[in-house]
């Protein structure tokens, strides 16, 4: 049990204590912006006992812990290979160990739980040992993105219709084995959002240029989404990975692109509104005064 002390200081002893277990709650922290969060995650990290939050959770949703609850960082970043963070078995433990001593935990989780969280994993790991579990859902990032980016998913006029989130790279950190000639072929219509895929994002791009896509098929590159330091870098197919270079895209936060005909949608906005600003400005979180 060394890791657990490891990872949670002198919270975890090895010998779990004896009493009921407490039911274990699985938090979507969102894409980053605390003012995303449901009111029920909110209530749930207010009561909690003990929060294993990922590596990327923003300070500001941390900040709503309280004091006398105890934070475990159980993440790694993606990609990094110096940061081995907690291998998931170790995290399943975790919540196990607090469990069973009878504490509130919540495992915090960046987007939705479901979203490629590994949620699933976790909910079967404590079912198999007797542990209630709850799911709080959360904005997963390509929500708040495109939102945040006024990027519509799907739009009419835009003939787009169909909505595709896909991983960008596999656990070997090579692509992954998807329908690249079903994703080339629908390109024109439909939206398909890239997790975790930054580091790969030239082959991506060349994978479907060479399964028929057109080269001038509009992508959108998203960082920190929802954050104050979110950024966009827009271009196409075939010139989103050099221009994502030159703007050191992947250096402030976690990224996610889309691809599809409505990634140009801000451009469209642009001519509509005749140079007039269209998009509201960021708000401070605590300036209520003209908040929507």
């Amino acid at each position: 049990m060394a890791a657990l002390k490891t990872a949670s200081g002198p919270g975890v002893e090895a010998t779990c204590l004896a009493g009921a277990a407490e039911p274990v709650c699985l938090v979507g922290a969102g894409p980053g912006d605390p003012e995303l969060l449901t009111v029920r995650a909110v209530r749930r990290l207010e009561a909690a006992d003990v929060v294993l939050h990922d590596n990327l959770i923003s300070e500001d949703v941390l900040a709503l812990v309280p004091r006398r609850a105890e934070l475990i960082n159980v993440g790694k970043r993606c990609g990094d290979v110096k940061d081995r963070g907690l291998q998931q078995q170790e995290i399943h433990d975790l919540m196990l160990a607090h469990s069973r001593r009878g504490r509130r935990v919540v495992r915090l989780k960046c987007g939705d739980p479901f979203v490629y969280g590994r949620g699933g994993e976790e909910v079967e790991f404590l079912a198999e040992h007797g542990i209630a579990t709850e799911v709080v859902p959360g904005v997963t990032s390509a929500l708040g993105a495109a939102a945040s980016c006024a990027v519509p998913l799907t739009h009419r006029s835009f003939g787009v219709n169909h909505v595709h989130f896909v991983v960008g790279q596999n656990k070997a950190k090579q692509l992954p084995d998807l329908d690249w000639a079903e994703l080339a072929r629908n390109a024109g219509k439909q939206t398909t959002i890239f997790y975790m895929g930054y580091r790969s994002l030239d082959s991506i791009c060349q994978r479907l240029v060479e399964h028929g896509a057109r080269g001038d098929t509009p992508m959108v590159l998203v960082e920190s989404a929802t954050l104050p330091t979110e950024r966009t870098v827009h271009g196409t197919l075939d010139t989103l990975p050099k221009l994502a270079k030159e703007q050191e895209a992947g250096t402030g936060g976690p990224v996610l692109f889309m691809m599809g005909p409505t990634a140009a949608f801000p451009a469209h906005l642009d001519k509509l509104a005749g140079g007039r600003p269209w998009k509201r400005q960021r708000l401070a979180a605590n300036n209520d005064d003209d908040a929507c």
